[in-house]
């Protein structure tokens, strides 16, 4: 299955102290152009932030509409290149204002 820009799926993302990996949602933010040449995805994840939020999350606006059973928030400085086998399934989708702010906290960083 072919995913697009953002999509929330879930996925095993990867932890930064290791090899290991929890499943989560992932917002992906990559464009079709990348699927296209690499067969890879651009992640960034997503988490309920139980320990608190951080510099740059951004919080969801409908959980719902994200396939979410509870108020989560994007976490921008986390981000993972997946393959699509990697990927369980599509969950939901963001709305604008999200994608708004996930666009522009990339470009701050991306450059």
């Amino acid at each position: 299955m072919t995913y697009k820009k953002w999509d929330v799926v879930a996925v095993p993302f990867p932890f930064i102290e290791g090899t290991e990996a929890k499943r989560r949602p992932a917002l992906i933010v990559s464009s079709d152009a990348l699927h296209k040449a690499h067969r890879v995805y651009w992640t960034m994840m997503i988490t309920t932030a139980k320990a608190g939020t951080r510099l740059d999350d951004i919080p969801l606006g409908n959980h719902k509409t994200a396939g979410l059973p509870a108020d989560c928030v994007i976490r921008p400085n986390r981000i993972a290149t997946l393959g699509e086998a990697q990927i369980d399934r599509r969950i939901g989708t963001i709305g604008v204002k999200e994608r708004n702010l996930v666009a522009s906290v990339a470009k701050r960083y991306l450059g």
